[in-house]
């Protein structure tokens, strides 16, 4: 939860299981039990897939020599990066590894969120000096950090270099994968290794385009690309918040919520915070536009709450707790057409939380789904509601202690689905600080990035999770220290199976605004978006501190409240395939897809062509080979900026004549945006 009461220092411009040598685990079938997700380092190149492994070439070493990204634990003096041009393959260095007589030096990698299921593939090159090299293991690890299964192979000393190569399959409960780098107590020898590399087997390929659009939020449907760049728009913010908090009981009134338009009445609802037991409470507001709000009283008759002298009848207070993300399903059970959960005591539980379950017919009065609870611990929570999977999809903030500061769980995003709100499954890892993050907090003077939740959004072909990105500054700021300060950016995540998370760019879709402005400070989002034929709109929490709030002594930090704003896209317009050349000037961009199958008879982008730019788009056969009558030079061109642009050619060629066939499609983009393409 954000700390809202008055609350201190915010850097407020942030932005900018042992088998036999060689062996395989026995591969895992997937079931209904939700698995959890590879997620790479971000992705410098479109295309090209973002590396699951930091500094697998051995190119940089702490002060102590160390490999930066790896853990060396055992005799630390008996692994070292050096500079040898004997004793490298590529780079600037590689990883000595000294296995001095009755001793034992272990490198390994930090912890890599995995996919139970899925085979991973570890090779590096090795060179050996003297004795026995060091060993070669594939690692997987639990939630509570037990290694449960391991696979790894025992290399035959040679002084030329060797490609080690080692597989292992990960098992039911893996949440992470490890490289490990082992000089073993038994055998003493001096080795080399460089350009260590950890791949993930691809996910199942299937070409059918179907009639929803594809975005360009990752590279599922792309075969090449060249000088494109993806592009995260950040979304337009309204000056002023749309809602404040302005009643008695409100200190802070913040989405922490969500708001869906319902018989054409916008419907919201949200925490507010006061100084009553248990502090958070769920409100409820409404509107005719989404921009100018009203808070009716006394609409719930069963679960509504008080406040001090103030009668439940006379307070927007529709329950006491937390628990604010809530889902609307028109075709559930009259009983449950809105659910949500919230965090409440959970005796017997570890941690003595719960998540439980509760059921509304009309969003105002709440009761109990059944009297246990539906998951473990206890925090964050956002639902959403897939119709198209038919499934309930809660993500859940656990922790756990993998997080660089001693002592402290690492925050981070787990993901839960159900068809019937009763029978949920194991809440997996889906999305977790990294490298990436910890340099983005380091970036501003800060410790690691960590992810505070993730609402999950079907929309269209994937889903899209947008993860609180926690930038941990200190543990001595404001009055919630102890639970760390710093900004919190929503960013974006992509999945097409809420199995397999990625996260090629790291850029926030929400920017805090500027110094001294309303929402200088953490950024929190509601747990959907509202979506028309031109626009996303999504409703956002906006406090000017960061998350250790308010400090009385601080002039910067005198308050801390939340609020509610509003930000907008253009339809699909989180991200967009980009190139910024000029006729003449620079290098044209091009993407190709992956074979595509449709049934449909038009093709339609979504694209802003600028000043002086062009979009071509080509068919190709499923070779690659161009089709006649389909090229560039038979297109129809494409300008302006065009929210749903047909794609045409001239002549007799029709698309529908290629329909049930797999073929590729071509984009040529100058100056240009594309955001997505759809056949209907």
């Amino acid at each position: 939860m954000p700390h809202p009461a008055p609350v201190r220092t915010l850097r407020r411009r942030v932005l900018r299981t042992a088998v036999t040598a060689g062996a395989v685990i026995a591969a895992v079938a997937l079931s209904s039990t939700l698995l959890v997700a590879a997620q790479p380092l971000p992705q410098p190149v479109v295309g090209t897939p973002g590396l699951l492994l930091q500094n697998g070439a051995f190119d940089a070493g702490t002060r102590s020599g160390h490999p930066i990204g790896w853990g060396v634990e055992g005799n630390a003096d008996g692994a070292n990066i050096v500079n040898l041009g004997a004793y490298r393959t590529a780079g600037l260095g590689s990883l000595e590894i000294n296995d001095a007589a009755g001793t034992s030096v272990s490198v390994r990698s930090e912890r890599i969120v995995a996919t139970a299921g899925d085979e991973y593939t570890l090779t590096a090159n090795l060179k050996g000096r003297s004795g026995s090299p060091a060993w070669l293991y594939l690692e997987f690890w639990d939630f509570d950090r037990n290694r449960v299964g391991e696979t790894h192979v025992e290399p035959v000393f040679s002084t030329e270099w060797q490609e080690v190569t080692v597989t292992g399959v990960a098992p039911p409960t893996t949440a992470h994968v490890t490289a490990h780098i082992y000089g073993s107590q038994a055998a003493a020898g001096v080795s080399y290794w460089d350009e260590a590399v950890l791949t993930a087997a691809p996910p199942s390929y299937d070409p059918h385009l179907g009639t929803e659009r594809e975005l360009f939020l990752d590279d599922y449907r792309i075969e090449s690309a060249h000088d494109v760049e993806r592009v995260v728009h950040p979304g337009e913010k309204r000056e002023r918040p749309v809602l404040r908090p302005d009643r008695p009981w409100e200190d802070s009134s913040y989405t922490y919520g969500s708001v869906y338009v319902i018989d054409g009445l916008y419907r919201m609802w949200y925490t507010c915070y006061n100084d009553q037991a248990p502090n958070y409470h769920l409100c409820y507001a409404e509107s005719t536009d989404g921009v100018t709000w009203d808070k009716p009283v006394g609409r719930s008759t069963v679960s509504g709450v008080g406040y001090g002298d103030i009668p439940a009848s006379q307070t927007n207070i529709v329950m006491a707790g937390s628990g604010a993300h809530v889902v609307y399903n028109p075709d559930a059970p009259a009983d449950r057409r809105y659910f949500l959960m919230k965090t409440q005591p959970a005796p017997g539980v570890p941690g003595g939380n719960g998540y439980y379950g509760w059921k509304s017919p009309n969003g105002y009065d709440w009761t109990p789904l059944r009297a246990e609870h539906l998951l473990n611990d206890g925090d964050v929570v956002q639902t959403a509601w897939d119709p198209k999977s038919r499934l309930y999809i809660a993500t859940i903030k656990k922790r756990m202690f993998t997080s660089r500061t001693p002592g402290i769980y690492e925050r981070a995003a787990f993901v839960s689905t159900s068809p019937d709100l009763e029978n949920w499954t194991t809440p997996q890892l889906a999305v977790m600080g990294d490298s990436a993050d910890d340099g983005a907090a380091e970036a501003i003077g800060g410790l690691e990035g960590q992810i505070y939740g993730m609402p999950v959004l079907p929309y269209e072909s994937t889903y899209i999770g947008v993860p609180w990105v926690f930038l941990t500054t200190d543990y001595t700021s404001g009055e919630y220290a102890t639970a760390a300060d710093g900004p919190v950016l929503p960013q974006l995540a992509t999945s097409r199976d809420l199995l397999r998370w990625e996260r090629p760019v790291r850029d926030p879709i929400l920017e805090p605004g500027r110094g001294g402005a309303w929402d200088d400070g953490a950024l929190y989002t509601a747990a959907n978006i509202l979506v028309d034929d031109s626009t996303i709109s999504m409703y956002y929490a906006g406090f000017q501190n960061g998350h250790g709030g308010a400090d009385s002594d601080d002039p910067n930090r005198e308050q801390h409240f939340g609020q509610v704003g509003l930000a907008t896209w253009r339809r699909d317009g989180f991200a967009s395939m980009s190139n910024a050349s000029l006729p003449g000037l620079g290098d044209a961009g091009e993407i190709t897809t992956k074979p595509v199958v449709f049934d449909g008879s038009d093709l339609h982008v979504n694209a802003a062509v600028h000043e002086e730019g062009s979009l071509v788009v080509e068919v190709l056969t499923a070779d690659g080979a161009p089709i006649p009558g389909f090229t560039g030079a038979d297109l129809i061109p494409i300008m302006g900026d065009r929210l749903d642009a047909s794609v045409k050619w001239r002549g007799r060629a029709k698309l529908a004549t290629l329909a049930g066939q797999q073929v590729r499609f071509r984009f040529h983009l100058v100056n240009a945006d594309l955001y997505s393409y759809w056949v209907s």
